[in-house]
């Protein structure tokens, strides 16, 4: 015990220890309780702060306890809702914590009243991975980003990796040197610079920037040393050599116009990735630069290599123009005389109408709805390459989409705090149903779109239960829930707390699915037969005004392939 009091002697303030008042900042405080213990190693790790936060509620002003000399912790006066609680002590992890995702420590659906107890929270020592940046000369290399890719089980990178909020240790000192404490267990790799492959196109924060390097001294994924780092463990000198750096580039043209050959002001130009084979892969870096009077632009901070040139795909103020890609070899001088040759792209304008209520204060939501299209071309060529457009809708209810591409379309509402509650009813073009999507040829402005919009009042509480075995740790689920006569691409849900618990608010009337789905994945994936377990777990249920179904899911893990 008098090991564990000195290993966490820095987190304990001079008053240990003292509950909190949660009260979230636009809500008065509720009747709920939660209560529970921090331990480490099977001990009560004491002076550990433990943050309380809702769904929408960030760190800085979030509750927060300390625990006692028992390791408990106690928050009182907590409104109904959605809640994580997360304890926080520098060079420790938690097993329940994920990066990835976003959520941290456990989560808890509460109700009025309710009395939460034995939310038993753990923590780890972290490891350590730290060494030294040097260039060619063996000379320092001062602030410059180290990224961390975590591997999964398959040894796949997940992408960079900032487990701390304290992003200074990611960047090297005056000697070069860096120290990143408090990661999880797990396989990494250690990188420097900048990519100059097929996913990256600028880097405006620097005009010189080195390639990117990995430890020790490779320039592929493939070839860079894993670095295992478990418990408490200290990965040192894993030191990098970076190359000579280089410059970003200078990219001058105009945009004119593709059928008169003037000048066209006003367009955004942006910078989008190509692939390996020579095609724009999607997408683009960077804010861009519009064009002037003269149709003119200058793009900076550019990086070296085949890149596509081309007007920022559904620029909501760019006067509705589209361009194809112009595939442009950038060297290591300024490019100049890059044509960008635009065109009216199609448009799709309408009315938005909330149904079913009156109500000044739901009505007042209208304008504070955004709406995006999504088109995935169907023409001839090159892949087809997805398309979106974005609006805000007006005070009216009216809305225009524009500079889209031709293809399909698929109109959906950007969610928001704002417009909690509000979700899409149908969609019809002219008045016939299209809520699957429509289509959309090169240039045309379709009119005569009505979105139906509902606002729900009725929910759906459930619980998600496994028997005959326990999956593995570390995994998160979501409840998703369909209607039976619609078609969702982004169906509602809700994340499962840490008892198995969920509820899914704002829903209308009507015939609703229930299953499943797994969105947290440690490094240890599901076996193909707990998937599929999982997925045939479905359950219906009937929402009629005014009422509140309960619904529990089960699965059996003891089932074998075929059992009913």
């Amino acid at each position: 015990m008098q090991k564990l009091s000195l290993a966490l002697s820095i987190l304990i303030l001079p008053c240990a220890f003292h509950s909190a008042q949660a009260q979230a900042a636009e809500s008065k405080a509720g009747t709920a309780t939660i209560s529970g213990r921090v331990t480490l190693k099977s001990e009560p790790a004491r002076g550990v702060m433990v943050i309380l936060q809702t769904q929408n509620q960030g760190p800085s002003n979030a509750p927060r306890a300390r625990t006692d000399e028992s390791g408990r912790f106690h928050f009182t006066g907590i409104p109904a809702g959605r809640y994580s609680v997360s304890a926080l002590a520098p060079g420790y992890v938690s097993p329940e914590d994920d990066n990835f995702s976003g959520m941290r420590g456990k989560t808890l659906n509460l109700n009025d009243g309710e009395k939460v107890e034995n939310v038993d929270l753990e923590i780890k020592r972290g490891g350590v991975i730290a060494g030294r940046v040097a260039d060619s000369q063996g000379r320092p290399v001062i602030e410059e980003r180290v990224n961390l890719s975590k591997l999964d089980a398959t040894y796949r990178p997940q992408g960079i990796f900032y487990y701390s909020q304290n992003f200074d240790m990611y960047q090297t000192d005056d000697r070069g040197l860096y120290r990143i404490y408090g990661l999880p267990e797990g396989r990494y790799l250690v990188s420097v610079g900048q990519a100059e492959g097929a996913g990256s196109a600028t880097n405006p924060m620097r005009r010189e920037f080195y390639p990117r390097v990995f430890h020790s001294n490779a320039t592929t994924e493939s070839e860079a040393k894993v670095i295992e780092v478990g418990e408490g463990s200290e990965a040192t000198n894993i030191d990098i050599t970076v190359s000579d750096p280089k410059q970003t580039c200078d990219v001058y043209g105009r945009v004119v116009d593709a059928g008169s050959g003037q000048p066209v002001a006003g367009v955004e130009v942006v910078v989008g990735a190509v692939s390996r084979e020579g095609s724009y892969y999607g997408g683009f870096s960077g804010s861009g630069a519009r064009s002037g009077p003269n149709g003119e632009f200058h793009l900076s901070g550019v990086l070296p290599g085949r890149r596509a040139i081309l007007a920022r795909p559904g620029d909501p103020s760019g006067g509705g123009f589209i361009s194809d890609p112009v595939i442009v070899d950038i060297g290591e001088d300024t490019e100049t005389g890059v044509e960008v040759r635009v065109r009216q792209g199609a448009s799709i304008s309408g009315v938005v109408v909330i149904e079913g209520t009156n109500d000044p204060k739901i009505q007042a939501k209208l304008s504070q709805v955004g709406l995006t299209a999504f088109i995935r071309s169907t023409g001839q060529g090159p892949p087809a390459t997805p398309s979106r457009g974005f609006a805000r809708v007006n005070a009216d209810g009216s809305f225009r989409i524009g500079g889209l591409q031709s293809g399909k379309v698929v109109i959906s509402m950007i969610g928001s705090p704002d417009t909690r509650g509000l979700a899409i009813a149908r969609i019809e073009r002219n008045g016939a149903p299209a809520s699957d999507g429509f289509e959309v040829d090169a240039g045309e402005q379709v009119t005569g779109v009505r979105i139906f919009l509902v606002y729900g009042t009725l929910a759906i509480r459930g619980e998600f239960r496994v028997i005959g075995g326990t999956l593995p740790a570390g995994y998160k689920f979501f409840a998703e829930v369909r209607r039976t006569d619609q078609s969702l691409s982004n169906p509602p849900g809700a994340e499962i707390d840490a008892r198995g618990q969920f509820v899914i608010e704002n829903l209308t009337p009507g015939e609703y699915e229930i299953r499943v789905v797994p969105f947290r994945l440690p490094d240890q994936p599901l076996s193909p037969e707990i998937r599929r377990l999982i997925s045939s777990v479905k359950e219906r249920v009937v929402l009629s005004g005014g009422n509140q179904q309960s619904v529990t899911l089960v699965v059996d893990l003891s089932r074998k392939e075929g059992d009913k």
